[in-house]
């Protein structure tokens, strides 16, 4: 058997997005946030037919922390069952200072499955927090912890196989999240291309952490995502 062309790959992406209570279409006594517009200005994203409304990002919020073990196993185990696909990944949402624990939820096909994808984690163990008061809305930081599959198409950059049109390419040093959000606004402000969404993160490869950023364009080629890079590297290596 000829060996993969692939690369697989633990590790974490840094992102903000704007988020919102759902408060339908969801168990009873739970806690759901839902990103409407997890890349703004890129309406088509996820759909070639931007006005079927079905869920985006969705994060269920949990009652405590679970380990990246703990809701990868449950998560294989739903997919056994489970009626539709869906990928699922641990994470962080720190919203106006607060912080949760939650699962991120991706590519389910409606919203009438959320209360049944919750029931199977909860028959796998896991439990979730109960909505607090008001409805808790706004600009959050959001730490993703996934499982990558990659392919390299030139030394440190990568597409992703089961991501459409997401980018990544290697940095040589560790950024802040302030610092990325700073030399991110000031490429994009000269920028003249079809604009992009951006995150920081890392992988985990030979015993370390290499450091990265992912680029998202509808559009993107590695022709793209090579000059962008170039601009980022302009500022990081000053």
């Amino acid at each position: 058997m000829s060996p993969s062309p692939y690369i697989e790959r633990y590790g974490n992406l840094l992102k903000q997005e704007t988020l919102q209570t759902l408060d339908e279409q969801i168990m009873p006594n739970t806690f759901v946030l839902e990103a409407p517009e997890p890349f703004p200005g890129f309406y088509d994203y996820y759909s070639d037919h931007p006005i079927d409304t079905k869920p985006l990002y969705l994060y269920f919020v949990l009652k405590q922390l679970y380990t990246v073990e703990q809701v990868t196993r449950a998560t294989q185990n739903i997919r056994k069952y489970f009626q539709s696909e869906f990928n699922a990944a641990a994470g962080v949402v720190n919203i106006y200072n607060k912080e949760f624990h939650v699962i991120r939820v991706r590519h389910l096909n409606d919203y009438n499955l959320i209360p049944e994808l919750q029931a199977c984690y909860m028959d796998e163990g896991i439990e979730f927090r109960k909505k607090p008061g008001g409805k808790p809305a706004g600009p959050a930081v959001i730490r993703i912890k996934k499982f990558f599959i990659l392919e390299e198409k030139h030394p440190g950059v990568y597409f992703d196989v089961t991501e459409k049109d997401h980018g990544y390419f290697t940095i040589p040093k560790y950024l802040t999240w302030k610092y990325f959000e700073d030399i991110t606004k000031k490429i994009k402000y000269n920028w003249e291309k079809p604009m992009f969404d951006a995150a920081i993160g890392h992988f985990h490869v030979n015993f370390g952490i290499q450091d990265m950023i992912r680029i998202y364009n509808p559009k993107m080629d590695l022709e793209y995502l090579m000059e962008v890079r170039k601009m980022y590297m302009e500022r990081i290596n000053k």
